[in-house]
């Protein structure tokens, strides 16, 4: 398990660099991404993976070190599938933002 958690701690890393890196300068790596709205939800995607995998690391290692019990790892583990849930749902840079049907721009019938 320490091996896992060593690449866990370095996927946490690398995708907290690059959420930071969107949101401070305002691109993405490769310019893939280039309108600002689509930036700031593709780095708090980032951010919310980083929280992801470094909670699982940070549960694992205090059981392991006894800093703290299974039970709070257990809601690390809770709060770190949250996160992960979240930026898959609603921040995740494989989903667009919908948008009316048809050109539509008013939800009325009239």
């Amino acid at each position: 398990m320490d091996g896992l958690n060593v690449v866990l701690a370095l996927l946490g890393l690398a995708a907290a660099g690059l959420g930071v890196q969107a949101l401070t300068t305002g691109r993405t790596p490769g310019a893939r991404v280039t309108e600002p709205a689509l930036i700031r939800r593709w780095g708090l995607a980032h951010l919310l993976f980083a929280v992801f995998f470094l909670l699982q690391v940070v549960g694992y290692l205090g059981v392991r070190l006894s800093y703290f019990s299974s039970i709070v790892r257990g809601v690390l583990l809770l709060v770190a599938l949250t996160a992960g849930v979240i930026a898959l749902v609603k921040y995740s840079p494989w989903s667009r933002p919908r948008r009316p049907h048809n050109g539509q721009d008013r939800t009325d019938p009239a």
